[in-house]
């Protein structure tokens, strides 16, 4: 399979994971990944709040981090990330943009590398930019 670091790759694993249903619904959806952005397991979690706060936000971040460090151990470290916004429609949004900066935060705290944040609505998935770091 071809690496997830890939963006385009990446949608179209996203659009091919989530269903309409899915979309509709809402949520949040993680691609568990190892080093070379190969997928070992997606997830799916539907009960988070369309708006939610910056603590609900950090524990969402928190709980996926931390299965990425325990399923490392397994790896010889962290699992790497994906994170997808799931809802029915619109354009990116603050709230994406909030969800966006609390991943880059919250893998940063524990290095877990988070390889994109994406946002996907019955219109198709997206990547959200991210700013290259310096090497």
């Amino acid at each position: 399979m071809p690496s997830l670091h890939d963006p385009d790759v990446a949608n179209d694993v996203l659009d091919a994971f989530l269903d309409p249903d899915d979309r509709i619904g809402g949520g949040l959806a993680f691609l568990f990944c190892d080093d070379d952005g190969r997928l070992l397991q997606p997830m799916l979690v539907s009960d988070v709040p369309e708006r939610a706060t910056d603590r609900q936000r950090w524990t969402a971040m928190r709980w996926a981090t931390g299965l990425c460090e325990m399923a490392g151990d397994e790896h010889n470290g962290p699992l790497s990330l994906i994170v997808a916004i799931v809802r029915e429609t619109g354009p990116v949004r603050d709230d994406d943009r909030a969800w966006h900066q609390v991943a880059l935060d919250a893998c940063a705290e524990v290095g877990v590398p988070l390889i994109a944040v994406h946002v996907v609505t019955l219109e198709g998935a997206l990547v959200l930019p991210t700013a290259s770091r310096a090497a």
